[in-house]
């Protein structure tokens, strides 16, 4: 820590020798000529983290001193971008008068009436959840729902056209099973949450993990100056009645910056599935009607605090706390494909439990080394996930009278606890010069995974250990990352990016049961590049490259098997190997509202977990492979219509081609194409703008997605917003699933048998919610700070 500090100190010394500095001010007025106070005014030096920021004061105005360049001033006005104006920077400079107003006002000052709702950069897609209407009273995943490119199918989370995708939550990435991952999302307020960035081709910065790019969840910060508490509750009904309760409070005044949430759930859920595997000498038909409980509990507590006017520190936790039941009754028939006369069925019982905690700790620091906008970013990180779990089922085999067989009786309980502990540090320096902007950083992670598995018997009548199931599994990975990304404008019409990442892993996996030691140790490299072409404000050409990894799931490498009946188990599989994705994408942006892509992806060792058919013993084994090469081209596009100052539609289409070249004996090689059409709107209702609409419409056409035929689908959402009480009081009432329609057929081949699967999960429902809102915006201070909002200071 003292070299680091000597280092600080000593390139502190270099910049106020070396650098000299000029002023810049100025006054913001509004449309009748009164200051206006607590404007956010951001310095930028070509670069999307500011230089210095603050906001204006009492009598509007604001100063700032800064290094001899090309800088860009933006102020924004209750989150609201109002100005935006670039300044070369010679000498002292004032700025003068700045009016906030609802046209162009002053030479190259461009003033907006209202922050868009979708913000395109160069690398992601911004929806500003705070703006929309569907999202309101509900959780995180009805925000990524409504959050345009974003599919959320049986709670699995995708970028349309790019697949299965991971989730950040403020640039830390959740590595859980899906499942899981969707129990946290649903347990995050979706009114706590400041926007969604939709990354598809991520930056040097970020961790090399993800299928084909990444959600990043950025929740809400204090704003400068004041402070604010919102509570809130909903009611939701779907088969069965649901609630939920929400809090937040954030402060932020000097030198401290506090936000605390939390929030309460419970959910019942009736889902369904009708499967059936096609053998040759017979067909199994299996339904399953599932009525399953689910309960939440998430809360979050953050501290921010302004050591020196040049360095900030800050702990954030986040917590989440599920608890989850589910009762079903599978019941198969055994169908003669001659006849269609059954020849058999298996009635089943199960229950299942578990209870997932996870608790995410982060202590930062933001050091701003000098006015050029130098500057260090420390975050050390904790992670700790705990679940339990407890599976019985029992069953018995049946005559084609329904009556049973003898000794065909079958019971076990499984019961596992799985624990990750994950242990990170990383360092990003931003440094921009006058020929480029450069980032450089490093991060070092360990994860320690283990899981205890237990299987009793029960068919004897008698409970006795299953010792040739049970298992203990110990999982290491230590991970090691260095970066180097460097950004330069070569024109007024030409900026490219080059970055390249390097990740070293080494993997120990060890199973008691089998006495086996799996390790793998691997160094990769991962390049990104971007290159925009701009030659005029209403057109804008790039494109972009960017290699990615797929680790495999914790769980998926875990060798021991799980068996739910005679005919079905599932297992890890310890030598499933990463995926390797190269994407490129070329992008055409026509006045920040129309915007197509033409992209090409390719995947090598591509890995999914499936399910393996036996036609002579009827035996279906589920497990994770890495199964084939696969490749897709695709275009897509989209339109922002929002001409009418009471209507925001956002429209796109996608479709691609992909395919698969199986390299396995159980898979055949397919291609196909598949298509996708979705329609966001969002319309003001009144003048006073206290009513809003929200339509959102999107349908899956029938087509191929990887080795799967999938059919037609429908999705339709409806939401009304009100705004009440001076605005103070939130109501909303919500529609999900209006057609009933999210239940399309899957269809997929596995030993050259066909395999369909129709789930429903439960999506019709409507949502009733209100909350509160009140606050100081206008906490008195005798020296104006920047705000806590994006202070980090990350170079993206």
């Amino acid at each position: 820590m003292k070299q680091v500090l000597l280092f600080v100190a000593a390139i502190l010394l270099y910049s106020n020798v070396f650098s000299q500095q000029f002023s810049i001010k100025g006054k913001v007025l509004n449309q009748q000529q009164v200051p206006v106070e607590f404007v956010y005014v951001g310095l930028f030096k070509e670069a999307h983290s500011p230089v210095q920021q603050m906001v204006t004061d009492s009598l509007g105005q604001f100063t700032f001193k800064a290094a001899k360049g090309i800088y860009q001033v933006r102020m924004q006005h209750f989150g609201k971008e109002v100005i935006n104006k670039e300044v070369l920077l010679e000498q002292d400079t004032d700025l003068g008068i700045l009016n906030i107003q609802d046209a162009t006002a002053l030479q190259g000052v461009t003033v907006t009436a209202a922050k868009q709702l979708i913000e395109r950069k160069v690398d992601r897609l911004v929806f500003n959840v705070e703006h929309a209407v569907m999202p309101t009273g509900g959780t995180a995943l009805d925000a990524l729902k409504a959050a345009p490119g974003v599919r959320v199918q049986n709670d699995v989370v995708s970028i349309v056209g790019k697949g299965e995708v991971l989730v950040m939550i403020d640039d830390r990435l959740q590595r859980m099973s899906q499942e899981d991952v969707a129990t946290f999302l649903k347990s995050i307020p979706a009114d706590h949450i400041k926007s969604i960035e939709v990354i598809t081709t991520p930056p040097a910065q970020y961790e090399a993990e993800g299928n084909n790019g990444l959600i990043n969840i950025k929740l809400k910060k204090a704003k400068a100056n004041s402070w604010m508490a919102n509570i809130g509750g909903s009611y939701i009904q779907k088969t069965y009645a649901g609630s939920n309760f929400q809090a937040l409070f954030t402060y932020n005044h000097r030198q401290l910056a506090v936000q605390a949430s939390i929030s309460k759930s419970q959910q019942q859920l009736r889902t369904t599935s009708d499967q059936a595997i096609l053998y040759p000498s017979a067909h199994w038909l299996q339904h399953v009607r599932t009525t399953s409980t689910e309960s939440g509990l998430s809360t979050s507590v953050g501290v921010d605090y302004k050591l020196t006017s040049k360095w900030t520190t800050g702990v954030k936790y986040l917590g989440s706390f599920s608890d989850r039941d589910a009762n079903n009754a599978p019941f198969t028939s055994i169908i003669d494909p001659q006849t269609q006369v059954a020849k058999g069925f298996i009635a089943t019982t199960a229950q299942s439990a578990n209870k997932p905690k996870m608790n995410s700790v982060n202590w930062y620091h933001a050091i701003t080394l000098d006015s050029t906008g130098k500057s260090i970013t420390i975050d050390m990180d904790y992670f700790s996930y705990k679940k339990h779990d407890n599976r019985f089922f029992a069953g018995n085999e049946l005559n084609d009278s329904k009556q049973i067989e003898n000794n065909t009786f079958f019971s076990s309980t499984n019961t596992n606890v799985n624990k990750i502990d994950n242990y990170s540090a990383k360092a990003d320096i931003s440094l921009p010069y006058k020929w480029a902007n450069i980032s450089v950083g490093g991060r070092v992670s360990y994860t320690n995974t283990n899981n205890d598995l237990a299987v009793f018997d029960h068919h004897t009548g008698t409970t006795v250990p299953n010792v040739d199931q049970s298992n203990i599994f110990n999982y290491k990975e230590h991970n090691e990352a260095l970066y180097f990304s460097a950004n330069k404008k070569l024109h007024s019409k030409w900026e490219m990016q080059l970055g390249l990442r390097m990740e070293a892993t080494q993997t120990k996996g060890y199973s008691k049961n089998l006495d086996q030691t799996n390790t793998n140790n691997y160094t990769r490299l991962f390049p990104t590049a971007f290159i925009t072409y701009a030659p005029s404000n209403d057109h804008s050409y790039s494109l972009s490259y960017s290699r990615r990894i797929r680790r495999p799931d914790f769980d998926y490498l875990n060798p021991f098997v799980i068996r739910t009946s005679p005919y079905f188990y599932s297992a890890g599989n310890p030598f499933l190997q990463p995926s390797y994705i190269d994407n490129t994408e070329f992008s055409y942006v026509h006045k920040q509202k129309w915007v197509s892509n033409l992209y090409y992806s390719q995947v090598t060792d591509f890995g999914q977990q499936l399910s393996i058919v036996d036609s002579t013993t009827n035996i279906t084994k589920q497990t994770p492979v890495n199964y084939a090469n696969t490749y897709q081209l695709g275009v897509s596009t989209y339109y922002n219509f929002n001409t009418l100052h009471w209507w925001n539609s956002f429209t796109g289409l996608n479709v691609n081609y992909q395919n698969v070249q199986s390299r396995s004996s159980f898979i055949q090689s397919i291609d196909g194409y598949n298509a996708y059409i979705y329609s966001n709107n969002d319309f003001t209702m009144n003048k006073g703008k206290t009513a809003f609409l929200g339509i959102n419409y999107a349908v899956q056409l029938p087509g191929r997605y990887q080795i799967f035929h999938i059919s037609t689908m429908h999705i339709l959402d409806v939401s009304m917003k009100f705004l009440l009480m001076d605005k103070k009081l939130t109501l909303t009432v919500t529609g999900e699933d209006l057609l009933n329609a999210q239940r399309p057929l899957i269809a997929y081949y596995s030993n050259n048998i066909k395999n369909t699967v129709r789930s429903y999960g439960d999506s019709r429902g409507f949502r009733v919610s209100i909350s509160y809102k009140m606050g100081n915006h206008k906490i008195s201070t005798k020296q104006r700070e920047a705000g806590n909002e994006d202070e980090k200071s990350r170079a993206h």
